[in-house]
């Protein structure tokens, strides 16, 4: 990660002042020295000095967290005492124009992306108000004399309600008003699809059918029945929701320029600040875990079903032990710390070693297993190395094949197939916002598939996936407006853009087009990528159960607590690696834990099933159980989530290539191409910024639309 003194050298250090600080940070030291002096330096609150914040880490932490803590928490209360009512209101409209409105508003809330839905903010107030659109505060109020107050606890509305001065609290919200809505939004869609969810699951009940029966109303049923029960399995989301705003608040807050922990990180990353870096994200990591438990604790104080309760396994038991005791020698001495380290982790390893070859010995039959782990490594690497595609068509091709050989047996089957496939297109009919979402999408795979013919690269263009550069444009700084219809001049020759030109003289027209191509490739190979390894992984792991899911799921979880966006920024941060190859393997790395653990629940639902058993009675051996019974019946999960994680995912690549962090700077990139329209958007340059973010909400809401639509039309509860 470069030189880890960089951040206490300056040009007038000598090389002994080098040393003597290489020394005291223990620099030239082993690997598993500095380690444990970190892990030190962790528990004693030492994070090191941060030079972008010119101060000591842990001084910087508190500071500008309590920035983004304040900010967090308004844009949270908004998002329940907005989301919960509409989800609420939804589910009694269920299937009428106030459902599907409601429905379209949150699934665009979950597709526009943050900073594009922050820029157009912000470029509306600017026009149109006289609002602050950046910074915390007005400086010159708040910390000049004569009206300059004290701020103890660097929570601005709190600070100003206790010196009693209206003016600074209207200062202070006014200037959240628009983070504070951006991020909102993001966690506004997602309670209210998980809340109009719950609503309508409960009010199938059979005690809401007795309440109606006895006479009480449709809002008392609604209200003091429905309501609170639907609440409980909100509440868990609500938690997640509210450390999730760590993700949104690294785009707001760069966006508005907010003086938090996620403008910060940010800078850090840019600027290879490695103490920040790190002290960042593993403070985003505690959040997201202490969120998690009061989410638990809160979960079982409305749910009195619910216990907290819980039997430790020996090896669990052992693990938090010699983690402790790791702490303590840590803290009083390193180099024994260091030896009692070294001694765990090889303990560890023989340990691994020996369970896993005594299983197999044991159990030749699970020798699968095994080649499993190598067979998905195998898609893997051929997904990520471009091989993938041929071994789509020669899979095809013997599958053809197949057909070909069975013709006769698959014919009669045919009816069943056809009648299914009737039913999906009429569920597929009535609902026009499935039907927008498949529109969208083969609209826009569309544009991916014709990009040669609807955006030609020019002669001299070495790569298309490389936008060229017309610098006289750049020289001049003459921003191209769009010409939309007609691009031709007086004489006839090509003058100006269809969408208009960024502040590089970059083609937006051609951008987007091309742009498609990179979307597609890189949501596809990691969907593809993380699918596999979440299906092998998940099931094995919900199957087996035990020890082997303790495992797994425990590294799984040191993935999870982590938000995603601050791990892949982290990943690229730390590589010094801006390549689009290294995007795709730091969003593969964030994506399959979360799915995991759904195909791990699914694996542990269905395993306890009847016909789970009768299998088993039969003697089927466990491949065959996976194979042919847990992932078959896991597959409505599989495609769903896969349909929508193909829009999540390149709203994480734009919101990566916002930042700077995706692909070459002339790479054919939706989020870079916004990145470049932002800076002179308040010249009236806006559409630099809209069309490229346009294109990214457009892309995810069709994935979101669809996975819905298929949700529906799999489940079988919507059969009728």
């Amino acid at each position: 990660m470069g030189d880890p003194l960089a951040a206490y050298v300056t040009e007038r250090t000598t090389d002994e002042q080098y040393d003597m600080l290489a020394e005291k940070h223990g620099v030239n030291e082993p690997l598993p020295v500095r380690y444990v002096a970190y892990l030190r330096s962790i528990i004693t609150f030492d994070w090191g000095y941060s030079q972008i914040a010119m101060d000591d880490v842990s001084d910087a932490l508190r500071d500008k967290f309590a920035a983004t803590l304040e900010l967090s928490i308004l844009a949270f209360i908004v998002a329940v005492a907005t989301a919960v009512p509409l989800g609420i209101f939804s589910s009694i409209r269920q299937n009428r124009w106030e459902d599907h409105g409601i429905r379209l508003f949150a699934l665009m809330g979950s597709a526009i992306p943050i900073f594009w839905l922050a820029l157009f903010l912000q470029f509306i107030a600017a026009t149109y108000t006289d609002w602050e659109i950046s910074q915390r505060v007005d400086a010159k109020l708040w910390y000049t004399e004569p009206t300059q107050i004290d701020t103890p606890t660097n929570f601005l509305l709190i600070d100003a309600i206790a010196a009693g001065s209206w003016i600074h609290f209207k200062d202070a919200l006014q200037h959240m008003i628009l983070p504070a809505t951006v991020l909102a939004y993001g966690s506004m869609a997602t309670i209210i699809r998980l809340m109009r969810g719950n609503m309508l699951d409960v009010l199938g009940q059979d005690y809401i059918r007795t309440a109606k029966s006895k006479g009480l109303t449709e809002r008392q049923v609604t209200y003091k029945h429905g309501a609170p029960n639907a609440m409980i399995p909100t509440t868990t989301i609500l938690g997640m929701g509210f450390a999730g705003l760590i993700n949104g608040s690294v785009l707001t807050e760069t966006i508005f320029t907010w003086p938090g922990l996620g403008s910060w990180a940010i800078t850090a990353m840019r600027s290879m600040d490695i103490s920040a870096i790190l002290a960042y994200t593993l403070f985003s990591a505690f959040l997201y875990i202490i969120a998690n438990l009061i989410v638990d604790i809160l979960y079982a104080f409305l749910d009195p079903r619910v216990e907290l309760g819980g039997h430790l396994s020996v090896p669990e038991i052992a693990i938090v032990s010699v983690s402790i005791l790791m702490l303590i020698i840590t803290y009083f001495s390193i180099s024994i710390a260091v030896w009692f380290g070294t001694f765990i982790l090889l303990a560890f390893i023989i340990l691994t070693v020996y369970s896993i070859v005594s299983r197999f010995v044991k159990n030749p039959d699970d020798m699968w297993v095994l080649f499993l782990f190598l067979g998905t490594l195998f898609i893997v690497w051929s997904i990520l190395s471009g091989y993938f595609m041929s071994i789509i068509y020669i899979s095809s091709i013997i599958y053809g094949l197949y057909l070909v050989y069975n013709r006769e047996d698959i014919s009669k089957n045919l009816g069943p197939k056809l009648d299914e496939f009737k039913r999906a297109a009429y569920q597929v009919k009535k609902n026009p916002l499935t039907i927008l979402g498949l529109f969208l999408v083969i609209s826009l795979l569309s544009i991916a598939l014709f990009a040669p013919w609807l955006a030609p690269p020019s002669e001299t263009q070495r790569d298309p996936m490389r936008m060229e550069e017309h610098f006289e444009f750049n020289q001049q700084r003459n921003f191209q407006p769009p010409c939309y219809f007609s691009c031709t001049a007086e004489s006839g020759e090509v003058d100006g853009y269809i969408l208009g030109s960024t502040d590089r003289g970059y083609d937006i027209y051609y951008g987007i087009v091309w742009g498609s191509r990179t979307s597609l490739d890189v949501a596809v190979k990691v969907v593809f990528t993380g699918t596999f390894i979440a299906v092998a992984i998940g099931a094995v792991s919900g199957y087996y159960g035990g020890r082997v899911d303790d495992v797994i799921m425990r590294i799984t979880d040191v993935f999870i607590a982590i938000p995603g966006l601050v791990l892949a920024l982290a990943i690229i941060a730390v590589t010094d690696d801006n390549s689009i190859e290294m995007l795709m393997y730091a969003l593969i790395i964030v994506w399959w834990p979360g799915f995991t653990r759904i195909i791990r629940a699914e694996a542990l639902r269905i395993r306890n099933l009847p016909y789970i058993e009768a299998a088993k009675a039969a003697g089927a051996s466990d491949f065959r159980i996976i194979f042919m019974h847990i992932i078959p019946n896991c597959i409505t999960s599989i495609i769903v989530i896969a349909t929508m994680d193909m829009g999540g995912i390149v709203l994480s690549l734009a919101a990566l290539g916002f930042l700077g962090f995706g692909g070459g700077p002339d790479l054919a990139e939706w989020g870079k191409l916004v990145s470049f329209g932002q800076d002179d958007m308040l010249l009236g340059s806006w559409w630099g910024f809209f069309f490229p973010g346009l294109a990214v909400a457009l892309w995810a809401l069709g994935f979101y639309l669809l996975g819905d639509g298929i949700r529906d039309i799999l489940d079988p509860k919507q059969r009728n």
